[in-house]
């Protein structure tokens, strides 16, 4: 039974209460849990991610507000194993106890692994580190950019090898920070300077060895996708031979070392001069011995008959063509003479059908005035002028009488 003074609490009471208690507990309020996720949710409007964290016999809710979580560079999920720093509060609408998280890093393959496995996954689908977009390294390059420290071990060597294989080759040196938190955006910011300028042929970019926190800069999302948008080849040149970064996918081709990358871009220019003399000394002896060849033929062609007697390559063709000559004259000469015995014919036998050999032999052809031949009497009339055709002339005679001959009608 309730006694007289026992103070009775609200629903509301008792659970401010516990929520002053807890904090108002130093230890409470800045603490770190680890734990494996469960239930994960995560609200893509507001951007609160709500989950549990639990291990082999207790579970805690917790919620990470989107101020904080945007600061997370891992993607939480359920099974994953993290380490986490928050406040301990209670959630007053439901009466129980909240573990408030504000910061969140993986436990077991570390922090810094995770992010890289999961950027290398998202920019894999997006295509930046695919075979297909690598271009190759020019043969000859005569203008090299080079994006590293200025001051850094990875810069002498390059230097150093270029001028020994390639000592006309131009360097530029863009300067950047290799490391810490400023290296991401300088790195960035000197690859695109170089493109901008765009004189160099190809572009080196890394740095000497390091622990992989050293090297993160080339593991960032800014300096890959910066790499994967230059215009101009790019060689990547990160730590030592076992080392590895995100850089060496998007790159269009990946160097052990810097001395390496060196020796990739540009080509070994005493080697080559080798390569053209030697070329040059087999050239020659090709040459030589083509020319030997076809001397030896010509001082075989020049023995031969037909070039000391070139007339003698022509003697047949000549009596050939003398031959045909007198065939063609011969052919030519009876065709004349059967053409002009038929020509004399037909003019004997054009001469007998003349009208003038009529004429020889007594006989007159009358002619109207108009010309026309006279053939019977009903063409004439008395006092017509009449044109008489004789064998050496005309004569203009007048009709005096016209008469019919007995002889007519039997014609």
């Amino acid at each position: 039974m309730v006694l007289p003074g026992n103070r009775i609490l609200s629903v509301t009471e008792l659970t401010a209460h516990l929520r002053s208690v807890l904090e108002n507990d130093r230890l409470l309020q800045n603490v770190w849990v680890r734990g494996e996720i469960a239930d994960f949710r995560y609200y893509q409007k507001s951007g609160h991610m709500y989950f549990n964290l639990k291990d082999e016999t207790a579970s805690v809710a917790c919620v990470m507000f989107r101020n904080r979580a945007k600061g997370v560079d891992f993607k939480p999920g359920d099974g994953l194993k993290v380490i986490a720093r928050g406040y301990i509060s209670v959630f007053e609408k439901y009466g129980r106890y909240q573990y408030y998280v504000e910061e969140m890093e993986p436990d077991g393959l570390g922090r810094l692994f995770l992010s890289l496995t999961q950027l290398k996954e998202r920019l894999e689908k997006e295509g930046l580190f695919d075979r297909g977009r690598k271009r190759p390294i020019p043969r000859f390059v005569n203008c090299l950019g080079v994006v590293t420290s200025g001051d850094g071990a990875a810069l002498r060597d390059i230097i150093r090898v270029v001028r020994q294989r390639h000592p006309g080759c131009h360097i530029v040196v863009a300067p950047a920070a290799v490391q810490g938190p400023e290296a991401p955006d300088e790195i960035a910011r000197s690859l695109e300077a170089l493109n901008q300028w765009g004189k160099p042929e190809v572009i080196i970019v890394g740095r000497g060895g390091g622990s992989l926190e050293d090297l993160w800069a080339f593991n960032t999302e800014k300096v890959v996708r910066a790499i994967a948008q230059s215009r101009i080849p790019v060689i990547s040149a990160v730590g030592h031979e076992i080392d590895f970064s995100l850089a060496d996918f998007a790159a269009d081709v990946r160097a052990a070392t810097p001395t390496q990358a060196g020796q990739m871009a540009v080509p070994d220019m005493l080697a080559y001069q080798e390569q053209l003399i030697t070329t040059g000394l087999r050239l020659r002896r090709i040459m030589e011995r083509y020319c030997s060849q076809k001397w030896a033929q010509l001082d075989y062609l020049r023995e031969r008959r037909i070039w000391k007697k070139p007339h003698c390559l022509f003697e047949p063709h000549r009596r050939e063509l003398q031959h045909l000559r007198q065939g063609l004259q011969h052919h030519m000469m009876n065709t004349l003479s059967t053409r002009s015995s038929s020509l004399k014919q037909l003019a004997v036998t054009l001469d007998a059908i003349s009208p003038l050999k009529v004429l020889e032999r007594g006989y007159a052809i009358a002619r109207t005035e108009d010309g026309e031949v006279v053939r019977v009497i009903e063409q004439v009339e008395p006092s017509s002028l009449l044109n008489l055709t004789v064998r050496n002339g005309e004569i203009k005679v007048e009709v005096r009488e016209i008469r019919r001959g007995d002889w007519c009608d039997e014609l």
